[in-house]
């Protein structure tokens, strides 16, 4: 991996144990502080990835399934569904992030995935999946806009995205703006997480299930389709 040291995690999950690379050296990555674009969250696995993960191996059998995870970052939530026979699009705007998902696609095996490089402000992905992954990325502001049309362009009519934050009122709000398309139906679910961190060991992430019941055309950044 090219500039990319990394190291392998070890993630349990109910009968597997699933290698999760990360980045070794995440600090070397961070930029000018005041620009999100330089901040690497996607270097790490964070607890509502975790999460999503754990809810994902204990749900609905994903044979064949379509699944797009935006926003990957290390794409444990991806792993787990091609785990479980889904074919996954792992997509994110940052190149070593994709490095990273694809080195995980290898080290457990996956036999039906692909990597995509798309930036929600410029997205040109033209395909709808039957699951929509959003792990913990619905809180910057200045890019709800465009991920809320992201979402809608990219999941089938009788499809879900499935949703997980850390309990962030900005995210609370988003999937308000969301659900006011009145293309969904929603779905709460509250699950535990505990990871490996004296400070705060304890989480309590939240997901939300969005069935989508109709589509509208694609409202773009900003705009509603009832």
């Amino acid at each position: 991996m090219s500039m990319l040291k990394i190291k392998v995690l070890q993630f349990k999950l109910p009968g597997i144990t699933i290698p999760l690379a990360v980045a070794a050296e995440p600090e070397q990555f961070i930029g000018d502080l005041s620009d999100p674009d330089q901040t690497p969250c996607w270097a790490d696995v964070w607890p509502a990835a975790r999460a999503l993960a754990k809810y994902i191996w204990s749900g609905p059998a994903l044979k064949g399934v379509s699944v797009l995870e935006l926003g990957a970052g290390v794409g444990l939530p991806g792993v787990v569904c091609g785990l479980k026979g889904a074919t996954v699009a792992f997509s994110d705007f940052q190149p070593l992030a994709l490095e990273l998902c694809r080195h995980n696609a290898v080290l457990n095996q996956l036999q039906q995935y692909r990597l995509l490089l798309q930036d929600w402000r410029s997205f040109s992905l033209r395909e709808r999946f039957k699951l929509v992954l959003a792990s913990d990325i619905a809180y910057e502001p200045r890019l709800l806009p465009h991920l809320k049309s992201v979402l809608l362009q990219t999941v089938q009519k009788g499809g879900s995205i499935y949703l997980t934050h850390d309990h962030r009122p900005v995210t609370f709000a988003f999937i308000e703006e969301v659900m006011a398309t009145g293309l969904f139906a929603e779905e709460r679910h509250r699950i535990p997480v505990t990871v490996d961190d004296p400070l705060r060991p304890h989480y309590q992430i939240d997901l939300h299930i969005l069935k989508c019941v109709g589509h509208g055309d694609n409202p773009g950044p900003g705009s509603s389709k009832e």
